[in-house]
């Protein structure tokens, strides 16, 4: 409970409104000591809760007062009558506080009302009658033979006055009093009411009950209409809640204990026959406790449904950001691409010429730092396309076993720089041919054996392929190596994005920490899973299972042999080219790509000049950059090929140059009429097998579309 500072007002307050509740009681005593609803005593209680024990010194005083008023004999006695009542609240007010210490803020929930009636109106309420009528007994008051009943009349007083008074009083005013700062008892707030929500009728027949139930209380005794009663208490608070129980059992009260009273209706001293009213005390109680349930269940559906509301904003909110950002970042890729293609590219091109070896190396590093750059652009797309839910893979018969090799080849130069044991055993139980995405398979194996040759200095790296039964049968591709390892601290965040787990790792090895969480990612879209086992200094060991889906009856497809002499292929043969791309730097490396090969190149700075340029001359194949100021390399090749079916011309090849890698671009420079496509940065061998496959196959490329390749190793 709270030590906050009340004014003084709360010393004087509760004396004078325990005065005027004694008086109102004078009227519901039914026998000498004993009454049917005592008001001062369920007041004090709620008052005790609110300021503390000063109530108790106005409890004591009060209950001077009323002795005389209630026909008590002998006044010397009367300090002694006046004790019971003041433990009475005493108790009630020690065991609610010690009974809700551990609570921030009472609430009154179907628990916390059950708590309080028993620990703070029960338990007080048997004491205090018991004491009050032994010490009646004792002195002469009341006969021996009447103190259990006359206790029970007065215990069902008390908790009818507190169904009437005590626990309305604590539910409504405690939350006011609270947030004004006039109350120690920290209590949270009920839902509002909202009777705006009640329907209009259903308004009209909450006044004709209330009307109605007046007039059968008015008209016949609590013992003939104790049933209708009930009803009505169960139904308002199942229906309405606790707003609905606290008016109608009130309500009920007043017009059957308090309202016979008032008019001296002849049987307004029924209620000492006990069980009739210790009944209806029973249905009030239930309904308190049902209309709590239903208003808090109410007010968590509520709740619910705000939250869902909020989360379904946040995740409009999150969409809209991660749309802009995959937006942003194929921006940034065009633009960081486009001049990365030239740089890439002409160091390509002095590869070719005469250097020294101080030269030769300076070009060895610019190009391993480009092919990094062009990696972590690779790996910033896919990760933003993962995160939107946008990334998809293929279903495809594709050489597993050849995938697999063609990796390790690669690599195998890093590990024989390092001196490393590299090897590469595939089982013969694992079919060659698989349906699945040969693409995004490389990508992972390309990220996880070069982190593992990464991360180890010496002893081994092993990749191993084979058949396992781990919830039905799948293909284990397992990459173990004995380098630094994984503390096991860290192996829970080690597929989170971004993660490293040293700082000093990416200093020293480099990288940007999202190879390993697109790997997993890229595993579970083709329906497989990925588990890590390490220890710090002893190596670590990635486990990838893919379902396992043979394909029986391969095509095996023929590739044009781009080593292929170009005089061998076309004899006394040029070529027209032109080259679309508004970028001076990029037509320049095309042509010096193509210098020594028989091609004659025009130059076209947009697609607008590109149309026109077709309409006058003839080309044999065009290269055509998609995103071009004034027209589209898109708005361009559509109206080439309308121009081709117009004048029925046999379609030219169309290769899209783009420095854009997100697939749905790709898949729009296909549907806008181009054969195939290159994405920036190109080396000159991409640009090479191209020419090779557009310029000796009859039929369009565009029915073999793939997504761009996985990012190079690091």
């Amino acid at each position: 409970m709270n030590t906050k500072r009340l004014p003084w007002w709360t010393w004087v307050v509760p004396f004078l409104v325990l005065i005027l509740a004694t008086l109102a009681s004078r009227q519901f005593v039914v026998a000498q000591g004993i009454y049917w609803i005592y008001f001062p005593v369920n007041i004090a209680i709620a008052m005790s809760l609110w300021w503390g024990p000063r109530v108790l010194m106005a409890v004591y005083l009060n209950a001077l007062f009323a002795a005389p008023l209630l026909g008590l004999p002998n006044p010397l006695l009367y300090p002694v009558y006046a004790v019971p009542e003041t433990l009475e609240v005493f108790f009630a007010w020690m065991l609610v506080r010690e009974r809700f210490k551990l609570m921030t803020c009472w609430r009154p929930n179907p628990k916390n009302i059950s708590l309080f009636f028993v620990y703070g109106l029960l338990i007080p309420s048997i004491v205090s009658s018991i004491a009050i009528q032994t010490l009646f007994v004792l002195t002469g008051v009341t006969d021996k033979s009447q103190l259990l009943w006359f206790s029970l009349v007065t215990i069902i007083g008390d908790l009818t006055g507190a169904v009437l008074i005590c626990l309305p009083l604590l539910i409504l005013m405690t939350p006011i009093l609270y947030r004004s700062g006039l109350s120690y008892f920290p209590n949270n707030s009920l839902p509002p009411l909202r009777l705006d929500r009640v329907p209009r009728k259903e308004k009209f027949l909450w006044v004709a009950i209330l009307a109605g139930s007046l007039v059968l209380g008015i008209s016949l005794p609590l013992s003939q209409t104790w049933y209708v009663y009930g009803i009505l208490i169960l139904i308002s608070s199942a229906w309405y809640g606790l707003y609905a129980a606290l008016l109608i059992n009130t309500w009920i009260m007043a017009i059957t204990v308090i309202l016979p009273k008032l008019l001296g209706l002849p049987w307004a001293n029924d209620p000492v026959l006990i069980h009739t009213p210790a009944t209806l005390l029973t249905l009030c109680f239930c309904s308190l406790v049902t209309g709590s349930a239903v208003t808090s269940l109410t007010g968590k559906l509520v709740t619910i449904r705000e939250t869902e509301r909020e989360l379904k904003t946040a995740k409009e909110q999150a969409e809209e950001a991660s749309l802009a950002k995959s937006e942003f970042l194929a921006r940034m890729s065009h633009e960081i691409r486009t001049p990365l293609n030239s740089v890439l590219g002409m160091l390509e091109l002095l590869k070719e010429t005469q250097l020294s070896k101080d030269q030769e190396r300076y070009l060895t590093l610019f190009s391993h730092a480009g092919e990094n750059l062009k990696a972590l652009i690779n790996d910033l797309l896919d990760f933003s396309k993962i995160e939107a839910k946008a990334l998809t893979v293929e279903n495809t018969s594709y050489d597993l076993h050849s995938t697999i090799r063609s990796v390790f080849e690669i690599l195998q130069i890093k590990a024989e720089e390092k001196g490393l044991n590299f090897i590469l055993n595939i089982s013969r139980e694992v079919p060659k041919y698989q349906w699945g995405d040969p693409t995004r398979v490389r990508q992972v194996l390309f990220n996880l054996i070069g982190n593992a040759l990464k991360f180890t200095d010496e002893g081994a790296v092993q990749v191993a392929v084979k058949i396992v039964q781990e919830r039905g049968e799948k293909l284990l591709i397992e990459v173990q190596d004995t380098g630094i390892g994984i503390p096991r601290e860290k192996q829970s965040g080690l597929f989170s994005p971004f993660f490293q787990a040293d700082p000093g790792i990416t200093r020293k090895y480099g990288g940007t920490g999202l190879g390993l969480v697109i790997s997993k990612n890229l595993v579970e879209i083709m329906g497989g899973s990925m588990d890590v086992k390490s220890l710090a200094g002893r190596g670590t060991t990635f486990r990838i299972y893919l379902p396992h889906r043979p394909d029986l009856n391969p095509r095996i497809e023929k590739k044009a042999s781009v080593e292929t002499s170009w005089a061998d292929l076309f004899p006394h043969r040029r070529f027209n080219l032109l080259l679309v791309d508004d970028s001076e730097d990029n037509r320049v490396l095309m042509i010096h790509y193509l210098k020594n090969l028989p091609f004659d190149c025009d130059e076209a700075k947009n697609g607008e000049e590109a149309v026109d340029k077709f309409r006058k001359n003839k080309y044999d194949l065009i290269f055509m950059d998609m995103q071009m100021p004034i027209m589209t390399g898109y708005k361009a090749t559509e109206l080439i090929r309308f121009w081709e079916k117009e004048k029925n011309l046999t379609p030219i090849p169309i290769i899209a140059l783009t420095a854009t890698a997100v697939v749905e671009d790709l898949q729009r420079a296909l549907a806008s009429g181009c054969n195939s496509y290159a994405v920036k940065p190109v080396k000159k061998s991409e640009i090479l097998e191209i020419l090779t496959q557009s310029l000796t196959t009859k039929t369009p490329m565009s029915e073999a579309f793939k997504e761009p390749p996985g990012p190079a190793p690091s």
